[in-house]
Parts: structure tokens; sequence; C-alpha cells
């Protein structure tokens, strides 16, 4: 099996080797017959000046590839030298083989009027051959069944060979179709982990800056108040631990999910992803930061597409954060829901003096995450210091963002 595989992809790499093998083979299966044939029939002989003669028109296949229309006009004049000089004639007893596989290749290898000239070029003058045979003594009834059988015979040839090459080049189209196929499948799975690295990155950050943000501010809180007020030190401290352990909590569970995978279908025991209704909570651990934040629901509540109403809480929790960090030490901070008829709309405002930010939030990934969560469920972000002092962070959400399809 090795060898044989070998042997294929030799005869691929040189075709002008494995034309010339053809030609050989084909020629001496050809004299094979003939010989069986001369010593069945005493009156067919067979010398070896003769099958040297007859052997000569197989050349022609030995460029059928390198170069086609040299093996049409050396069958041609092999023909032609065989019509027009007598002691020559058994140049012609078997030159039809040849032209049959130049017929074929060029309907297999050439386009189709390409294809058509090339075996007009090889027939045309054969007919003319064997009818001018006939004018010079021959049968004109053995001339015309001569011609009718080589028309008929290079016509299923070339249908072959036509057929061939069509089939050759669907496997092709196939093979580009199933080439291109694979490379946008590529191109999508490295999106989506792209898209999916992008999510992690925004809920890690959430989780992170948060409580990371409150920690610090809670434990320099208790550090100031350690031997003056203890008691205070130590619900400041009590604060940092449990802020700790939620987000040791929030980390755990999103790096369970990263390696259990999404096909992997393991249950893990994962405590449900915050949404609007937790932002009371997220409210109070503000507070117990020592920012003092006033929470307003305006409206008749509905319920939110869960996407959105996670999208709302990591919104108001990154503005919390930028508060806790960047508003001072004598902010306040407000929190306003409003469940409109047309649209759901969450502000997060301080009266501190936060940094302001630039066109197109370049100023920070958390900004950078807001921005891309509330694009992602058709929604819109507008952040930046307000007129009379402080800083307001609003988004805005369409009614029916579930329905408007995911934008990126």
């Amino acid at each position: 099996m090795h060898a044989a595989s070998t042997f294929t992809r030799l005869m691929r790499a040189r075709p002008f080797l494995a034309d010339t093998l053809l030609a050989a083979v084909s020629a001496v299966a050809y004299l094979g017959f003939f010989a069986v044939s001369a010593a069945i029939s005493p009156e067919v002989e067979l010398t070896w000046g003769q099958a040297g003669l007859m052997a000569v028109p197989f050349a022609a296949i030995c460029l059928r590839r390198k170069w086609l229309w040299g093996g049409i006009i050396l069958s041609l004049l092999v023909m032609g030298v065989a019509f027009f000089v007598e002691p020559l004639v058994g140049l012609a007893m078997d030159s039809g083989i040849g032209m049959f596989v130049l017929t074929y290749t060029a309907a297999s290898r050439l386009p189709l009027a390409r294809a058509l000239v090339a075996s007009a070029a090889i027939w045309v003058p054969v007919v003319v051959f064997v009818q001018s045979a006939a004018f010079r003594g021959g049968d004109h009834v053995t001339s015309t069944l001569v011609t009718i059988l080589n028309l008929a015979l290079a016509a299923t040839v070339f249908w072959i060979g036509w057929v061939i090459r069509n089939r050759r080049e669907k496997v092709v189209e196939l093979s580009e179709r199933a080439r291109f196929a694979e490379e946008r499948q590529e191109a999508l799975a490295a999106q989506a982990v792209a898209d999916e690295q992008r999510r992690i990155a925004r809920e890690l950050h959430d989780v992170v800056a948060h409580h990371i943000s409150v920690i610090g501010v809670m434990s320099e809180g208790a550090k100031r108040v350690l031997r003056t007020d203890p008691d205070a030190a130590e619900d400041a401290l009590t604060t940092v631990n449990q802020t700790a352990r939620t987000a040791l909590r929030e980390m755990r569970d999103i790096l369970t999910v990263l390696r259990q995978g999404r096909d992997e279908g393991g249950a893990a025991d994962l405590e449900p992803q915050p949404t609007v209704d937790s932002l009371r909570s997220l409210v109070a651990q503000t507070k117990d930061a020592g920012v003092p934040v006033q929470y307003t629901v305006r409206g008749e509540e509905y319920p939110l597409p869960t996407g959105v109403s996670l999208a709302v809480y990591r919104i108001a929790q990154e503005a919390l954060t930028n508060t806790i960090k960047h508003a001072g030490p004598q902010a306040r901070a407000g929190v306003v829901v409003d469940y409109g008829e047309a649209e759901f709309r969450i502000a997060v405002g301080d009266s501190g003096h936060g940094a302001p930010v630039v066109s197109g939030f370049s100023g920070g990934h958390g900004l950078i995450g807001m921005r891309e969560r509330a694009t992602l469920y058709g929604g819109t972000l507008e952040a930046g210091p307000r007129p009379g002092g402080g800083y307001l962070v609003e988004a805005r959400f369409p009614k029916n963002a579930h329905l408007q399809g995911v934008t990126r």
C-alpha cells in the first residue's frame, strides 16, 4: 500500500513521465494483441519492422499533458506520412488510439470551446484521409462505416472527458467551499472567544473594582478610628470581612463557569446573577463604605430581561465604585431607577469632584465596560461631570430591548 501511494505521488509530480509510461504500456498491449491475432490467423503477419512502425503513433500520447497541440500535430504528421508514403502504411494502423487519448485529454483539461476546436483539429483531417482513401481505390461503404465508427467513438471519449472535467471542477469547488467554511468557522470561533474574554473582563472588573474599593475605604476608616472608637473600627472591619467574602464568592462563581465550560452541562452550585432587585443591597453596601446614598424608584415596576437587568446592576455598581474612589469624603450619592413607558432609565449621580470624561470614554476600562453593557442591549450611556458640580452616569434601555436583537 505504501509503495502504491508513493508511485501515485511520483506520477502526479511528473506528468510527462506518467504519460510516457502510459504510451509504452498502450503500445505493448496493442502489439501483444496484434501478435496474438497474427499467431491465430495465418493471413495476418507481423514483422519486427511493422511492429516498430505500429509503435510510432503512440509517441503522441507522451505529449498529451505537456504539449497537447504538439501531440495533435505529431499524430496528424504520422497519419499523413502513412497516407502518402506507401511503404510506411503501417504507421497508420493504430494511430487512432493516440487520437482517442488526445481527444479525451482535450475534453478533460480544456474549456469546452477550446476542447471542441482541438477535437475538430484531430478528427476533421481523419475524416478527410479516410474518405480520400476510398477515392484512391478503396471501398466507399467501408470508408463511410469507418468514419461513422471513429466519430461515434470520438464523441463518446469526448463526453467522458468532459464529464470528468466537470466532476473535477465540482470537487475543487466543494473543497474551496469547505476551506472557506472552515476559515469562517475559525474566525467565528475566534470572535466568540474574544467576545467571551471581553464579557469575562467586564465581570471581573466590576466584581473586583467595587469590592476592593469598599474594602480600601473601610479599612482606611478602621485604621483612623481604631484607637479612638474601637466599636466603629470593629463595624468597619466586619464590613471589610463581609465584602471580601462576597468578592471571593463571586470570583469563585466566575472561575467555576470558566473551568466547567458551557458545553459540559455541569451542575455548578452558583448563586443567581445580580439583578435590578439587588440594587438595594448594593446601595446598603455603599452606605456601609461611608457614602450616603439615596435610592429612588419611579414608575410602575415591570420585569426586565435577564441580560438587561444584569447590565443595569453592573452599571450602577461601577458608577458607585467610581463615587467611592473619586467623589471625595463629603460626597453624597443618589440612585434613580425609572420604569418609563417607552424606556427604562437608571441614573447614578454624586456631589463629589470626579475626574471629567473625555469623548469616547478613553479614560478608563470601567466606563468602556458600562458603555458596552448598555449598547449590547440597544441602550445608550452618558457619563460626565454635572454643570452644578458632581458626576452623573445615566443609562437608558428601550422597554423592548430584548426584542431588538443584540448589537456589538
